[in-house]
């Protein structure tokens, strides 16, 4: 070794292991169930989605529709009152290694204000959504009658 070379002193086996286990892992990401209710004549919606990750951990940052502009809020109950707020990208949520992220109604859930034209049963828009790791993934959202779907957002 020449002089004045840094020591190099050899990384434990297991923690090298466990380096190229988490750095050659990318998610794998699927996405399903795409809903909404319709709304009348309302120029807001809530839509939902299952995201399905079979691989590493990613965050989902953000959303996009041409149905109107689309953002990320969450549902909370705290102390008997229903309060929404909008999840910052940078905060996101996270989806994780080899489980699923349910955007569903009283939880997180895509926000869409400002629709070109109310949501109909039956008619359908597509989604895109926002990954930190991941390419953009689009969906199918399909619109249920007002009636389907559990709790009125």
């Amino acid at each position: 070794m020449p002089i004045g070379a840094p020591m190099l002193k050899p990384l434990p086996i297991a923690l090298f292991v466990l380096l190229a286990a988490c750095s050659g892992q990318d998610p794998k990401i699927s996405l399903h169930d795409g809903w909404a209710r319709e709304t009348g004549q309302s120029d807001v919606a809530a839509a939902y989605v299952t995201i399905e990750n079979k691989g590493a951990a990613d965050k989902l940052i953000g959303v996009r529709s041409a149905a109107g502009e689309a953002t990320l809020h969450e549902t909370t109950m705290n102390d008997g009152v229903m309060r929404m707020r909008a999840i910052d990208p940078a905060q996101g949520m996270v989806v994780p290694s080899n489980g699923k992220l349910a955007l569903a109604p009283g939880g997180a859930h895509v926000m869409i204000m400002g629709l070109s034209q109310p949501l109909k049963a039956g008619d359908g828009f597509d989604l895109t959504l926002q990954f930190a790791r991941s390419k953009p993934k689009q969906v199918r959202i399909m619109v249920k009658p007002a009636a389907e779907g559990g709790m009125v957002h």
